[in-house]
């Protein structure tokens, strides 16, 4: 009787062992397998693997803030250059409105206000376009100049 007993139970293991399905995941893993991959250190491996991916993704998403921010300090400086252009636009704008009677008696001089005040209308249109930059405001300073230069 214990012959045919450790028969059956050695036929037993046999078949067990025939139900390993011999899977690393471990949704799908039998009991054996769970036991053969802890054993062997494969969990710990997808563990670590999974670690330094979500390491990955969080560096990532750590320079997107980085980059993110740095663009937002940028848009919000480029809102006060802009809105210093427009106000110092305005009056470039206003000075050359006042030096419109100075000149209304020289036709060259007038001339010349009128082409200064298409340049002032053009400076108008790169600042309301969103241009920001240091030739923008030289530019402003040079119209303004010569401005200057025509009622003097």
């Amino acid at each position: 009787m214990s012959f045919s007993f450790k028969g059956l139970i050695a036929a037993g293991l046999v078949g067990s062992l025939a139900g390993c399905t011999g899977s690393t995941d471990p949704e799908t893993a039998s009991l054996f397998d769970n036991i053969k991959n802890l054993n062997s250190g494969e969990y710990d491996r997808q563990i670590a693997e999974k670690d330094r991916e979500a390491q990955a993704i969080i560096a990532n998403n750590q320079a997107s803030q980085r980059r993110i921010a740095s663009k937002e300090r940028q848009v919000s400086s480029n809102a006060g250059e802009i809105s210093a252009l427009r106000s110092r636009l305005s009056q470039v704008k206003a000075q050359a409105a006042a030096a419109r009677a100075q000149v209304a008696s020289d036709p060259a001089k007038a001339q010349r206000l009128n082409a200064l005040e298409a340049q002032l209308s053009g400076i108008q249109s790169d600042v309301n376009a969103g241009a920001v930059s240091a030739a923008t405001r030289s530019e402003l300073n040079r119209v303004s100049a010569a401005i200057s230069a025509l009622t003097s």
